[in-house]
C-alpha cells in the first residue's frame, strides 16, 4: 500500500511537471480525438489526464463536461494497466455497472482506453473512445488505438523534452562560462600574489626604517607617561626603568640577584606588610611565562611616598620564538584606592537604603543587562540580585516578560521616560507592578536606564472591589440596573451590525409580597438569592441576568433567532423553579411570570415596552406563565406573535 501511494505521488508530480493541466484546447490534440471518432465510429473520444481527485480532458469530442470526479473515472482504471482497457458492456461489468456515468449521462456502454505516459515513464492519462451501445474491437482496431495514443503521447511530452534539452544546453553554456571565469580568476590571483610579494619587499625596507624611528619614539614616550615600565633580559637582569619607574623606587636599576629585589626595592604584597617572595614578583612571573594582569602590590621606599600599584606584563620573545626577557607596567592607583574606599562606603549606604524601601530598584545598561538590583527583587519576584547582575531581562525573567516590557524599554533607550502597569506572576501569586523607566543621559547619549517599580496590587484590587460594588446588586451579587442598561445598549449595537435579533426578558416573582409577609423579609432575601442562582443555571453563558429592583429581574438574550428560541429559555427557567425552595428548614414554592420581547433593529425603549407588556399578559393568565412578543423592524409596522404557556 505504501509503495502504491509513493508511486502515485511521483506520478502526480510527473503529470504536473508537464504544465498542461487546465490549459486551453489545442488543435494538435483535438485532431487525434476527431480522427478517433471517425476511425472507430464512436460518438465520444477523449484525451484524459488523471489528477489526484479528478480526470481532466485536454481534448474532447462528444462530451460537454471539461472534467469529472476521479471516483467515477474509467480512465483511472486504465492507467493502472500496461495494456489497453476494453469494457465491451459496462452494464455487465461489476466494476462499472453502478457507475454514475453508466446509469446517467453520457450512458456509457462501451469504453476502450490506451494509457499515455510522460517522458519519465508514468501513466498520466489515456486516449479513450466511448460508445452508448455495447461493442468490441478487432485486433487491427486495438493496434490503431495504440498507435493514435503514441502520437498523443509524443505531443504531450514534446514541450517537456524540448525544455529539458534547452535546460541541458543552458547548463553546458553556464559550465563553460564558469570554467572561463575560474581560469581568469586563477590568473588574476597569481598576478595579485606576485604584486603582493613585490609590495612586501618594499614594505620590509620601509618597516626596518620605521622600526628604528619607532624605537627612538618609544624611548621618548616611555619617559613621558605616568605609568612605570620595567624590563629585564632573558637571564633576569634588570635592563630598563623609565622615568616613572625610577620615581616610584627612588633609584635606577641595579645589577642584583632576583632574590634580593624585594628587599632592595621595598616590594610588598597588597596588604602593604608582607614582603614579596621572588616567585610573587610580577616581573619574574612574566619572565616565567605567566600573563600578569592587574596584580596589586605596594612599593614603599624608605623616606618616600608609599604607592599601591597594579602590575601587568608578559614575557617578550622574537618572531622566531627566542626568549628576549620580560616587561611589566606599573599603574599607580594610590589615589584611586582611597576614592574607591569612599565609593564603597557610599555604595553600602545606598544598598542599605534601596534594600529597605518597598520599591523594585535596578539599573540596566544599553543591552538591557542588570548592573544593579536591590534585595526587593528576591522578596517580590523570587530573584536574588546576585543572580541578576550581568544578565539580561530576558535571561532573568523569560521571553514573554521581556517582550511585554520591550516597547517601554526601547522608548527609554530613545531618551523618553516611560511608565506602564503590568501583571507579573511570581512566587505563587500575581502582582500588579507600576514601572517607570528613566533614561540615564551622559554627554547627550543614553548610557543606561534606571528602573523603579512599585506594587499597585492592593490599590488596584481596592478599585476593582469598588467597581464591583458599583455594578453589582448588593443582595444577590447579580449585575444591577446600571450594568443591565449598559449591556443592553451594547447588545443592541451588535445586533444592528450583524443583522441579528435580540431578546429582552422581564421576570417578576408571583406573590412575592406574600412570602415576605408570611415568612419574613430574611426569608424573602434568601428566596431572591436562590432565585438568581437557579435562573442563572438555566441560561447560557452569553445571557446576562440582572436584578432591577425588589422581585423584578431581567435577562438580555443575544443570538436568539425565533420565538421558539425564547420559549425554550422561558421553559428552562420555569423548570428549574419547580423544586420548592428550602429556607430556614421550610419548603417554599416559588413561581415566576415571564414576558419576552424579540426584535431586530429595535431600540432599548421599544424592547422594554414590549417586554413589560408581555409580562402583564402572562400575569393575566395566572402563575408560572410566559408570553413572547416578536417585533418587526422599526422601519415597518409592528408584528406581534404572542405565545402564553399552558
Amino acid at each position: 500500500m505504501d509503495n502504491k501511494l509513493s508511486n502515485e505521488h511521483y506520478r502526480l508530480r510527473s503529470l504536473r511537471g508537464l504544465a498542461i493541466l487546465d490549459t486551453p484546447a489545442e488543435h494538435r490534440f483535438d485532431q487525434f480525438t476527431l480522427l478517433a471518432t471517425a476511425a472507430f465510429g464512436v460518438p465520444i473520444a477523449l484525451v484524459s489526464l488523471i489528477d489526484s481527485d479528478r480526470q481532466w480532458f485536454k481534448s474532447r469530442v462528444g462530451l460537454g463536461a471539461g472534467e469529472t470526479d476521479r471516483s467515477v473515472s474509467f480512465c483511472s482504471h486504465a492507467i493502472e494497466s500496461e495494456e489497453t482497457l476494453v469494457v465491451a458492456d459496462a452494464r455487465q461489468d461489476a466494476r462499472f455497472s453502478a457507475n454514475a456515468l453508466v446509469l446517467g449521462e453520457p450512458h456509457i456502454r462501451f469504453y476502450a482506453g490506451q494509457p499515455i505516459r510522460s517522458h519519465d515513464g508514468f501513466a498520466v492519462g489515456t486516449l479513450c473512445i466511448i460508445d452508448t451501445r455495447p461493442r468490441n474491437l478487432t485486433d487491427e482496431q486495438l493496434s490503431m488505438l495504440r498507435s493514435l495514443a503514441k502520437l498523443v503521447e509524443h505531443e504531450l511530452n514534446h514541450d517537456a523534452v524540448m525544455l529539458a534539452r534547452g535546460n541541458a544546453e543552458s547548463a553546458l553554456h553556464a559550465l563553460n562560462a564558469s570554467l572561463d571565469n575560474r581560469v581568469r580568476e586563477r590568473t588574476l590571483a597569481l598576478q595579485e600574489k606576485n604584486d603582493a610579494l613585490n609590495r612586501e619587499i618594499r614594505q620590509r625596507t620601509e618597516v626596518e626604517t620605521s622600526l628604528r624611528r619607532s624605537e627612538e619614539l618609544l624611548d621618548a614616550v616611555l619617559d613621558t607617561v605616568d605609568m612605570g615600565v620595567i624590563a629585564c633580559d632573558a637571564d633576569g637582569n634588570l635592563t630598563f626603568f623609565n622615568r616613572a619607574a625610577s620615581e616610584f623606587h627612588g633609584q635606577l636599576p641595579s645589577q642584583l640577584d632576583a632574590s634580593d629585589w624585594a628587599d632592595h626595592y621595598d616590594l610588598y604584597e597588597a596588604d602593604g606588610k608582607t614582603r614579596l617572595a621572588p616567585a610573587g614578583i610580577p616581573l619574574l612571573r612574566a619572565l616565567a611565562g605567566d600573563t600578569v594582569k592587574d596584580v596589586r602590590m605596594v612599593i614603599a621606599p624608605r623616606g618616600m611616598k608609599r604607592r599601591t600599584v597594579l602590575a601587568s606584563g608578559r614575557r617578550m620573545q622574537s618572531c622566531a620564538g627566542e626568549r628576549l626577557g620580560a616587561v611589566v607596567a606599573l599603574k599607580d592607583i594610590s589615589d584611586l584606592d582611597e576614592w574607591q574606599h569612599k565609593l564603597h562606603s557610599s555604595e553600602q549606604m545606598l544598598r542599605t537604603i534601596t534594600d529597605n524601601v518597598p520599591v523594585l530598584i535596578s539599573y540596566l545598561d544599553v543591552e538591557f543587562r542588570f548592573q544593579f538590583a536591590n534585595a526587593v527583587y528576591k522578596e517580590w519576584l523570587g530573584q536574588r540580585n546576585a543572580d541578576m547582575i550581568g544578565n539580561t531581562i530576558e535571561a532573568v525573567f523569560g521571553t514573554a516578560f521581556y517582550e511585554e516590557q520591550k516597547p517601554s524599554l526601547m522608548q527609554a533607550l530613545a531618551g523618553h521616560m516611560t511608565n506602564f502597569e503590568a501583571k507579573v506572576q511570581r512566587k505563587g501569586h500575581e502582582r500588579i507592578l507600576n514601572t517607570t523607566y528613566i533614561p540615564h543621559h551622559r554627554d547627550g547619549e543614553v548610557v543606561g536606564i534606571y528602573v523603579l517599580a512599585t506594587d499597585s496590587t492592593a490599590s488596584r484590587e481596592h478599585e476593582r472591589q469598588l467597581l464591583a460594588l458599583a455594578n453589582a446588586d448588593a443582595l444577590t451579587g447579580l449585575p444591577n440596573r446600571r450594568v443591565y442598561e449598559f449591556h443592553l445598549q451594547k447588545a443592541l449595537a451588535l445586533s444592528r451590525r450583524q443583522g441579528t435579533r435580540l431578546g429582552l426578558m422581564y421576570l417578576d416573582l408571583d406573590n412575592f409580597k406574600k412570602i415576605n409577609d408570611t415568612h419574613g423579609h430574611g426569608a424573602g432575601d434568601a428566596v431572591l438569592i436562590e432565585f438568581g442562582k437557579r435562573v442563572k443555571s438555566a441560561l447560557r453563558e452569553s445571557d446576562i441576568l440582572a436584578r432591577l429592583a425588589g422581585d423584578e429581574f431581567t435577562v438580555v438574550l443575544e443570538g436568539v433567532g425565533t420565538v421558539e428560541d425564547c420559549e425554550a429559555v422561558a421553559r428552562k427557567i420555569l423548570d428549574v423553579l419547580q423544586k420548592p425552595f428550602s429556607v430556614n428548614g421550610k419548603a417554599i414554592q416559588v413561581s415566576v411570570s415571564i414576558g419576552v420581547a424579540l426584535g431586530a433593529d429595535a431600540t432599548a425603549d421599544s424592547l422594554a415596552h414590549e417586554a413589560d407588556a408581555a409580562l402583564y399578559t402572562s400575569k393575566r393568565h395566572g402563575k408560572s406563565q410566559f408570553c413572547v412578543i416578536a417585533l418587526a423592524s422599526r422601519a415597518g409596522p409592528w408584528r406581534e406573535t404572542r405565545a402564553v404557556a399552558q
